[in-house]
């Protein structure tokens, strides 16, 4: 039994640990767009859903003891594939569309061993269902084990791998993992007896077939779980901090709720179950509150987390709570929640970002939870349930309208009526669910009534959701996520004046008007609303570097830099680091990377190995600047190694509120002299030192890690000022 574990654990950490590897090595080549994590996350499903399938149907048709012997030899098939090969993923072009591309690439590299591992878990518990073990009448035990080594590998990754590791060296220790997984499985099918009597088609036992209702149930459940886990990563990356590491934590719940509920005593509180309806209820209106900005982002974050964790035990617990009761259906049962989850990855991934531009994912999910809740007994009074509707109705339209900001009072109403009235409904589930389809329907409107603000264009795409507005002060605003992209005047006397990030004010716009480097050329990598477009000059053009084809056409629609710029402004779409290969070398003496959309990191672009592309790209006396204004990262240590290393002199300078211009950070390095002395004594940046203590290891193209870089304090600095007892 300790060795049925121990394989059961390591293949599903291997399984795990090979998501996060590929798919950090696949972002570079795709611009580091959330895209790809996305792509990589439905991929895997759709292998996993495949492993369980073929393990489902030749299990069924051959029995367990027959099928060891393919599985045996399957595990040796991936050998001639990725994990014996030097594996490296060169920055290039691709022909066919990036889904597919992504698709392609992925089968061609870990398709046969993501496919073998993913059959796993189904292998090792049926094989302890068939073996003469005391255990052998309990095999979804081996199911908890499988999600703890995939919670271990999520949780592990960040702070242990990523931190100290290159991305050879992780593969390394990978190819040796898998070799001690193949001997481990040989060792045990030397040492476990197979009773044939068990789990072989031929064994004439009758057994109850499994019904349609059972079969819709898992696979709803599935999906439910997936889809919740997913559109609260969303909501975390869009509405309330975008910093990458905290992406984990959503699936780290979703898998402890697995391993909480498919252990040897699965353990699940009983109110969860009994009070469903108001954690239903409360979580639909976490939606809407995060985007008011009230609470402090870890609150918000804990609160979101929170009621993911009691839904996600809530969905897993109706899943070991209506598992078949004998052991023949138990591949079906997996196959069915890994159907689910595959259909619930395809919903919030690819589906619904093209027809939805809200986050709607995540009350849909609640509305799956919905659909699975068992009826009660008890009978509902007609009254009741009329009051609740329009208790909700007043809590989703009226309240934001009246309630502009914090109070203990307004929060404490809201959070009991919501809770009183989603617990009425559950004894309706029917019109429970009609309440949590309606507020889907009315998400948009809802969103604009809590939010404030009436849209010009709301846009999502596979990058983020994009919003456009005029606020009260007479200015037009792109917004992407949490992250202010570009402002301008919408009085035509005024709109040709930058400003923002990009005013005559900040380090970039005195930069480019003093024109300490002399410009002939500037290569700007982010478009944003192309403000920086208004520097432009007839001796000076600007080639903006933009990977987002939507950015520029709401740029070209809704603002007017572009159109109104005093010189030739050109606009390459795609990569940066792609593009830039196309440029000739010493093309530019200015190049601005601006490209941290959503305050994430796209660490591709600031690194050792590209500092050595934009080198060339530079004239001998040219500059390199980096807009670094970030809320939860801090990249000074990061650029100032990368200086070091490359021998470039480096400053910063860091312009505060004052009017129209808003704080900005910007670090630039130089090889040259004379413009370093001349930042230094006649544009006031500062030189940034740093000691190497606090520099950390450099970023490639090989290693990167955002753990030492996360301005915690940030996080911690809105906590202080809260004041939760506000009457």
């Amino acid at each position: 039994m300790p060795l049925l574990m121990i394989l059961t654990f390591l293949s599903a950490f291997l399984l795990f640990q090979i998501e996060l590897i590929i798919a950090k090595l696949f972002l570079p080549n795709y611009g580091g767009s959330y895209l790809v994590w996305g792509a990589c996350i439905v991929f895997f499903q759709a292998i996993l859903l495949g492993g369980y399938i073929f393990a489902h149907y030749f299990l069924r048709r051959l029995g367990a003891k027959s099928y060891l012997k393919i599985h045996l030899w399957l595990l040796f098939i991936p050998l001639l594939f990725f994990p014996l090969r030097d594996f490296h993923l060169t920055f290039s072009t691709y022909s066919l569309l990036l889904v597919v591309d992504i698709f392609w690439r992925l089968t061609i590299t870990i398709g046969p061993v993501f496919f073998v591992l993913s059959t796993m878990s189904l292998v090792t518990q049926s094989w302890l269902a068939a073996s003469v073990l005391k255990d052998h009448n309990n095999p979804y035990r081996l199911y908890a084990v499988s999600n703890l080594g995939s919670f271990t590998a999520l949780l592990t990754y960040p702070f242990v791998f990523e931190q100290y590791l290159t991305n050879t060296d992780q593969l390394q220790i990978w190819r040796i993992l898998y070799l001690l997984l193949v001997a481990g499985n040989l060792i045990a099918w030397s040492i476990i007896k197979i009773d044939s009597r068990r789990l072989e088609s031929t064994d004439g036992v009758t057994v109850s077939p499994v019904s349609m209702g059972q079969i819709l149930g898992w696979l709803c459940l599935g999906a439910a779980g997936v889809v919740m886990f997913m559109s609260v990563t969303n909501i975390i990356t869009y509405e309330v901090a975008p910093v990458p590491l905290l992406w984990v934590i959503p699936l780290g719940i979703y898998l402890l709720a697995f391993i909480f509920n498919f252990k040897k005593n699965p353990w699940c509180p009983a109110w969860i179950v009994r009070y469903i309806g108001p954690i239903i209820g409360l979580q639909a209106m976490m939606y809407f509150l995060a985007q008011k900005h009230f609470l402090p982002v870890l609150i918000v974050i804990a609160l979101l987390c929170g009621f993911l964790f009691l839904i996600c035990m809530y969905t897993q617990h109706r899943l070991i709570d209506t598992k078949p009761l004998s052991s023949t259906h138990m591949t079906l049962f997996y196959v069915m929640i890994s159907l689910g989850g595959f259909l619930g990855g395809i919903l919030t991934s690819w589906i619904i970002p093209l027809i939805s531009n809200t986050l709607i994912e995540y009350l849909v999910g609640l509305l799956l939870v919905g659909l699975m809740i068992s009826p009660t007994a008890s009978r509902f009074s007609l009254w009741k349930i009329c009051l609740s509707v329009v208790i909700i109705a007043a809590a989703f339209f009226i309240w934001p309208q009246f309630v502009k900001e914090y109070h203990l009072w307004s929060f404490v109403l809201l959070w009991v009526a919501i809770g009183y009235a989603f617990l009425v409904l559950v004894s309706a589930k029917n019109v429970l669910v009609t309440v949590l389809a309606c507020i889907i329907i009315a998400a948009p409107i809802l969103e604009s009534i809590w939010q404030g603000e009436h849209f010009l264009l709301k846009k999502r795409n596979y990058y983020g959701i994009y919003e456009v507005y005029d606020n009260k002060d007479g200015i037009r605003v792109l917004i992407h996520g949490t992250t202010l992209h570009g402002i301008e005047f919408i009085d035509q006397q005024k709109r040709r004046f930058p400003i923002g990030y990009y005013s005559p004010l900040s380090a970039i716009g005195s930069l480019l008007i003093d024109d300490v480097f002399e410009a002939k050329r500037v290569g700007v990598v982010g478009l944003g609303t192309g403000t920086l477009a208004m520097y432009a000059k007839p001796s000076c053009p600007i080639d903006y570097y933009e990977l987002d084809g939507d950015v520029y056409q709401l740029a070209q629609d809704y603002f007017w830099y572009l159109p109104s710029a005093p010189g030739e402004v050109n606009v390459l779409l795609g990569d940066a680091r792609l593009q830039l290969k196309n440029a000739p070398d010493g093309a530019y003496d200015l190049i601005a990377i601006d490209a941290f959309s959503g305050d994430a990191i796209p660490t591709h672009l600031v690194n050792r190995d590209v500092l050595k592309e934009y080198r060339r790209k530079l004239s001998p006396q040219g500059g390199l600047v980096f807009h670094i204004t970030n809320r939860y990262l801090n990249l000074e240590p990061v650029l100032a190694r990368i200086a070091a290393d490359s021998g470039a002199y480096i400053a910063i300078k860091d312009v505060g509120d004052q009017g129209l211009n808003m704080r900005s950070i910007w670090c630039i390095l130089t090889w040259d002299d004379d413009r370093f002395l001349k930042l230094i004594t006649r544009e006031n940046w500062e030189p940034l030192d740093i000691s190497p203590a606090d520099q950390g290891r450099i970023w490639t193209d090989d290693f990167s890690t955002i753990l030492p870089i996360i301005n915690m304090g940030e996080l911690a600095e809105s906590l202080r000022v809260f004041k939760p007892l506000t009457w």
